[in-house]
């Protein structure tokens, strides 16, 4: 294996034409010129220079070595200027994975904001299925993850963001007579607009938490995958339903429905998970920064 210090060493001599010449160049001794080609010219077994008068010349194998010296030694400085300034610049790309409610409510926002304040900065969000990020973070093709403490994966350090908590939200209107004294079976019979049509967890959680059980049967109007849209059907006038803090409280509709703000059930805690040896970057510490410097924001 070759030497970078002999490569250099090579290219000194073969530009100055002069061992001595080179040497000052380098700023060691002629002796320590002369002993690094006679060294690599016996790992190659390849003679380099010759005498030309007073100067010393490549050979024809030496001009070969000297062109690929001369490229690989420039590409190396290139390489390690750019990995430098990506160290202490904002400069790249930060690429963030998390679940659609939270990226679309919270964490979008935050970004937009985030990225016109640091115009060299690229940031993606890539929204998705727990199991998928995951993947996505442990084959490094994602420098943050923020989930559930329960769907956290093995690897990385992880810091805590918040608390999620949901809310009861129904239709602002005479047909939907809920109030703090409403009882389960009351509830139940009101047409509910559900996450998922078995187990809507968020549901089950806030009847749970509220009345100690959940309803014998639930009086399905409406099922739909995304908070958002579970709103608009509340504000439509189709049923109630259970929805994150955090989404209603930077929907368009947060003012269009009915909730029962004084009981917030906690869904658990979300924490962002990073790759520890990616922080010496600044835009990878920069950001962690950003996205732990909100106070709770799953809980507003």
């Amino acid at each position: 294996m070759l030497e970078t210090s002999q490569l250099q060493t090579l290219v000194a001599v073969a530009r100055a034409k002069s061992f001595s010449k080179a040497a000052e160049d380098l700023h060691v001794t002629q002796s320590a010129i002369s002993q690094s080609i006679k060294n690599l010219e016996r790992k190659i077994d390849v003679r380099l220079f010759k005498r030309s008068g007073k100067k010393v010349v490549l050979t024809q194998e030496g001009e070969k070595l000297y062109l690929l010296a001369q490229n690989f030694l420039s590409q190396m400085e290139e390489t390690l200027d750019e990995i430098t300034h990506d160290k202490t610049s904002m400069n790249g790309v930060v690429r963030i994975g998390t679940l659609t409610g939270i990226g679309k409510s919270w964490l979008a926002p935050q970004m937009l904001q985030y990225s016109a304040e640091n115009k060299d900065l690229t940031v993606s969000i890539n929204l998705g299925f727990q199991e998928n990020l995951v993947r996505e973070f442990e084959n490094y093709r994602l420098d943050f993850l923020i989930l559930p403490e329960e769907t956290l994966p093995t690897v990385g350090e992880k810091k805590f963001i918040g608390e999620e908590r949901s809310v009861l939200v129904f239709p602002d209107s005479d047909e939907f007579k809920i109030t703090d004294e409403t009882t389960l079976d009351e509830l139940s019979s009101y047409p509910t607009i559900l996450f998922q049509e078995e187990g809507d967890g968020l549901y089950l959680k806030w009847c749970r938490e509220r009345y100690g059980s959940i309803p014998k049967k639930i009086n399905k109007k409406y099922v739909i995958n995304s908070h958002g849209n579970m709103l608009q059907a509340v504000q439509k006038g189709l049923g109630v339903a259970v929805v994150p803090l955090h989404v209603l409280s930077r929907s368009y509709y947060k003012d269009k429905v009915g909730s029962l703000m004084d009981f917030k059930v906690s869904n658990g805690k979300f924490y962002v998970v990073y790759h520890k040896d990616a922080v010496e970057l600044t835009r990878i510490k920069m950001t962690l920064e950003r996205l732990t410097q909100v106070d709770n924001p799953l809980s507003t």
